[in-house]
């Protein structure tokens, strides 16, 4: 599967960074903790230069502990500053606060003011986030992709100022387990995806991943065995546990992929974390 969703506004919010980014000091790239490398925007790097880079790892209390950890260490070894939050955690946001002012320009900040740049996927949290850091709702958030339209600026304080920007989404995803694992967290409309499809392939690494939780969640003595057709099984069983049956006692797949990938991006199945990092060389 390859999703293709691109709307007209990301085109636009593609032009606006590169225009911001000359008077940017740091760069605060918001990440989905549950899938870092999947929800990082690839043109950033190239956009960003040599500034310095806050990975804000969002939505940490969903993530895999272990897995969080270990991609802290591997942007700590790409020179980027890593930081895991819950995006509607002030005490998290003050830390971001303080990391801005110890990573960015050695200047007098009351007179030249610390300029910032957010970016992130849709859905990523950057929205409530914002909202976190000013104290105030700036930014319209909500539980779905591509809300944030608009490009925006606010003053955290006297010495830092945050321009936000629309979330941004590349044109096309290629990889398949990139475009399941995205599709799965919620990065992108329902539209713009196959919701059964998704959830196969998500269940599919779910059962490779984090089979213990599978057994708990869905009080399951045994899961389906390993092969091509694990994934619809393990929907199909989740649809039978939730009584998703229509005439003839079949499973109606699409409900049944509904309640997985709903609980799954509720917390209700435990902390999992989507992609692991690369190994390192």
């Amino acid at each position: 599967m390859s999703i293709q969703w691109f709307p007209g506004h990301m085109h636009r919010a593609r032009k606006q960074i590169a225009q911001i980014m000359g008077k940017v000091d740091v760069v605060i790239e918001v990440l989905d903790a549950r899938l870092p490398g999947y929800s990082e925007n690839p043109m950033l790097a190239e956009l960003r230069g040599d500034r310095p880079c806050l990975k804000v790892l969002n939505k940490s209390d969903l993530a895999d502990p272990a897995v969080t950890e270990a991609w802290k260490k591997h942007y700590r070894l790409t020179g980027a500053e890593p930081l895991e939050i819950v995006g509607t955690n002030p005490k998290d946001c003050r830390e971001i606060i303080s990391l801005l002012t110890r990573i960015g320009p050695r200047r007098n900040l009351l007179m030249q003011p610390l300029n910032c740049l957010i970016v992130g996927i849709p859905n990523v949290g950057k929205s409530t986030l914002m909202n976190t850091l000013v104290g105030r709702k700036v930014a319209r958030a909500a539980n779905q992709a591509a809300i944030t339209t608009k490009q925006k600026r606010v003053h955290l304080s006297d010495e830092i100022t945050l321009y936000d920007t629309p979330g941004v989404l590349w044109p096309k995803i290629g990889d398949a387990q990139a475009s399941y694992m995205l599709a799965g967290s919620g990065a992108v409309r329902e539209t713009a995806m196959d919701n059964a499809e998704v959830a196969v392939g998500v269940a599919a690494y779910l059962l490779e991943e984090y089979p213990a939780l599978l057994r708990e969640r869905y009080s399951l003595a045994e899961l389906p065995e390993a092969g091509p057709e694990a994934g619809t099984a393990l929907v199909r069983t989740v649809g039978q546990k939730r009584g998703c049956l229509v005439r003839g006692g079949e499973v109606d797949l699409d409900r049944a992929a509904g309640i997985l990938l709903n609980e799954l991006r509720a917390g209700k199945i435990g902390r999992i974390s989507l992609q692991r990092p690369p190994a390192s060389e």
